[in-house]
């Protein structure tokens, strides 16, 4: 199983990299650009929270991610997720000394990835790119007892393989809201997990441009010139 995300990971790698269609980095569009935009290396930063379900339950992650931009088409770092607020069932049956018929189970759900993402389509504007994050986490359960306190029943580990698509669209030099969809797998770990968290997932977020913002509040202004 490790072999064949390995090989999957590294096949796409090396498929964002291919030039399908492209122009000139001045020109209004571009396809798999080799770089649009004048900086070479900048730094990136980002808010996300991502929409997806849990054993048919809606949850919702909020995280945040950071690393480096190359050619301006070219991204990759780290990101930190974890569940906005607990999972709560109140008809899920556990093996447990402490559950009984009217126990309540909570989960707490956290993770961390590497991503890279390549852009392939790039205006002004908008910009459509196809990330991919391969990462780990681990998941923990507790099962209310009969006297009203929550005790751990389940702590395991995972690992994660997300790919999809995002669209982008700058409203300032540095600021550019974020919207993406993709599917999730989820391996190196139990197969009622496996089966609970593989699926689709949509996404949203805000992407800041370090290096860009940096500039608008700091640049100086040209001196006037007097006669």
């Amino acid at each position: 199983m490790r072999s064949c995300f390995a090989i999957l990971f590294w096949g796409l790698f090396h498929l964002y990299n291919q030039p399908i269609y492209s122009q000139n980095q001045d020109t209004s569009r571009v396809f798999f650009p080799k770089q649009y935009g004048t900086k070479k290396w900048r730094p990136i930063i980002g808010f996300d929270a991502y929409r997806s379900f849990y054993s048919g339950a809606p949850v919702k992650f909020n995280g945040l991610r950071f690393g480096i931009e190359y050619k301006g088409v070219h991204r990759f770092g780290f990101g930190f997720y974890g569940l906005k607020k607990d999972l709560i069932f109140t008809d899920l049956l556990v093996e447990s000394p402490y559950s009984t018929d009217t126990s309540q189970v909570k989960f707490k759900l956290n993770y961390s990835a590497f991503f890279y993402e390549r852009v392939f389509y790039k205006t002004k504007r908008w910009e459509i790119s196809i990330p991919i994050y391969l990462g780990g986490g681990g998941l923990n359960g507790f099962v209310e007892g009969a006297d009203g306190i929550f005790y751990k029943y389940l702590a395991t580990s995972f690992s994660l393989l997300n790919t999809g698509i995002n669209a982008k669209y700058y409203l300032l030099t540095w600021l550019a809201p974020r919207i993406g969809t993709g599917f999730r797998f989820t391996f190196n770990t139990e197969k009622n997990l496996r089966k609970a968290f593989n699926g689709p997932y949509y996404t949203f977020g805000i992407s800041i441009l370090v290096g860009e913002l940096y500039k608008v509040m700091f640049k100086s202004k040209p001196e006037s010139k007097h006669g």
